[in-house]
């Protein structure tokens, strides 16, 4: 029975995903204290604000977080192999190409921001142009973090990762406390992605290394795996955003503060089930690639998540009002307490639909893309014609969540349930 224990523990989903759960649990708490110090030096109005635009940022950021699969896809077996070179011409050819398309979308925010201030209600342009900024550096840093969970390195990921939300938090506790507002909560972010990803080429200094040879890596190929999967996971992330931005529009900006808090305490249950996914990913792409089962990776993983989500959700359920206490100071927030639980069981779905999606991902399913971004669609389409209150909101994406992971889960046990 100790041995059987022992080998449970030592497992690389469990093992791995203790170390990313404790980095992660070390991140959501200088997070939640990030949040806590806005939510209680920033007025509601500005805490809206500001929860938008990380919205926004989160957006695209998540957008340029997709790549991270197909870099994970493609260096994963060069790791295994220790094929260095072909890492390293991955690299060198991603990064061209993430670095123009983060400049573009920059140049766009900058070009426009009077129009996009407008949208969001929000009437400095400087906020604007340091939410391009930093989608700016999320497509930039984004294959540094990918090559490291590809390497396996779930220590120093979870150390940058900390080590990136406590700079956030001093920074943007900082900046807030000498007067500059939301814009230096916006900067605190920018600090918070720079700082981590200098830090990689320590970890991984034979990126910069000349005596390497440049490996052409068929792009083709690349492209062929990264543009669904880039689609997919853009997709996913808007679940989580496009309600946000979409309250910040039609809402007052009181109203749109309140949504912000409730969807804090909601993501909380996602922020604690992310790690599993993360430590799946790599371990069903290598056992994929060698043609080894990968079943039980998949059904514990999905196993975890729930089992955490239920546990969380069934806490916002019997104690909402003090949950909401203890992420705002703001009276006003109280009155959302009674969809707390509800949106903990549209979070509690939303983990389990990413677990799946990574899933098929990892074994190159890439067409998952096609209904995950028809639902992200037909979510926004649906919230923006009806959105009276925060229920109508919740509903919408709670149900168009729930379908589409019913529909992934029997698809599962049609096609893969006795795979390899």
């Amino acid at each position: 029975m100790r041995k059987k224990i022992h080998r449970v523990i030592k497992s690389p989903l469990i093992f791995g995903s203790l170390i990313i759960f404790i980095g992660s649990s070390s991140s959501n708490i200088f997070n939640f204290l990030f949040n806590l110090f806005m939510s209680r030096n920033l007025t509601l109005s500005d805490y809206g604000i500001l929860a938008s635009l990380i919205s926004v940022i989160s957006l695209f950021g998540f957008s340029a977080a997709a790549i991270a699969p197909t870099v994970v896809r493609f260096s994963g077996p060069f790791f295994a192999k220790g094929d260095l070179s072909s890492v390293r011409g991955l690299f060198l050819s991603m990064s061209k190409i993430l670095f123009i398309f983060g400049a573009v979308i920059f140049a766009i925010f900058v070009l426009y921001r009077e129009n996009i201030g407008q949208f969001f209600r929000i009437s400095d342009d400087l906020f604007v142009i340091l939410v391009g900024l930093n989608i700016f550096l999320g497509f930039v840093v984004v294959i540094n973090q990918a090559l490291i969970q590809a390497k396996m390195d779930f220590t120093f990921l979870s150390i940058i990762t900390s080590l990136g939300t406590f700079s956030k938090l001093i920074t943007g506790a900082f900046f807030v406390f000498v007067g500059f507002g939301v814009s230096g909560a916006m900067w605190a972010f920018f600090v918070a992605g720079l700082f981590p990803y200098l830090l990689t080429f320590f970890r991984l200094p034979f990126l910069l290394s000349k005596k390497i040879k440049k490996t052409v890596i068929s792009f083709p190929k690349v492209l062929k795996y990264a543009a669904p999967a880039t689609l997919a996971l853009l997709g996913l992330t808007s679940f989580i955003s496009t309600d946000i931005i979409l309250v910040k529009h039609f809402f007052d900006p009181v109203q749109a503060g309140i949504y912000a808090t409730l969807s804090l305490v909601g993501r909380v249950i996602f922020f604690f089930s992310a790690p599993i996914g993360t430590v799946m990913f790599p371990l069903i792409v290598q056992k994929h690639t060698k043609g080894e089962s990968y079943n039980s990776v998949f059904i514990f993983s999905l196993l975890l998540v729930f089992s955490a989500s239920v546990i969380l959700t069934t806490f916002y359920f019997l104690f909402p009002e003090f949950v909401l206490h203890f992420f705002s100071k703001e009276e006003e927030a109280i009155s959302a307490a009674p969809f707390v639980g509800l949106f903990g069981i549209y979070i509690t779905a939303y983990a389990m639909l990413s677990i799946c999606t990574n899933f098929y991902l990892s074994i190159k399913k890439t067409t998952v893309y096609i209904p995950i971004l028809f639902g992200a669609v037909l979510q926004a389409i649906l919230i923006w014609m009806y959105h009276a209150t925060f229920l109508h909101v919740i509903v919408i994406s709670l149900g168009i969540t729930s379908l589409l992971l019913v529909s992934l889960l029997l698809y599962y046990l049609k096609h893969y349930d006795h795979a390899a």
